[in-house]
């Protein structure tokens, strides 16, 4: 279940949202459209990692992951969300699917 989300990138046929699961996860989910098909994916953060996100953000412990995310969607997403995370020494799970159209 999500507690909150908060929208990163919305151009080009590129949607992204970062949520926090009630578990304590951080979930990033995009999604791209174009006229050769559809590609999702999902991002994880195990909740024991998520304090590494925040710090690596600026943040205080008591700040809001997805707030600063929002904040600095601009250069994480330019840079590859997972690439991101991969370069702050976070492993994390990583899902997708593809379909492309016959158009």
């Amino acid at each position: 279940m999500t507690t909150r989300s908060v929208s990163l990138w919305s151009r080009g046929g590129l949607y992204i949202t970062a949520s926090l699961r009630d578990s304590g996860a951080l979930v990033i989910e995009g999604q791209h459209l174009s006229r050769g098909g559809e590609y999702e994916y999902a991002i994880t953060v195990a909740p024991e990692k998520v304090v590494y996100v925040l710090q690596a953000l600026g943040g205080k412990p008591e700040a809001d992951v997805l707030d600063l995310l929002a904040a600095n969607a601009e250069s994480i997403v330019r840079q590859g969300e997972k690439s991101w995370l991969e370069s702050l020494g976070i492993t994390p799970e990583f899902w997708s699917r593809g379909e492309v159209s016959g158009e």
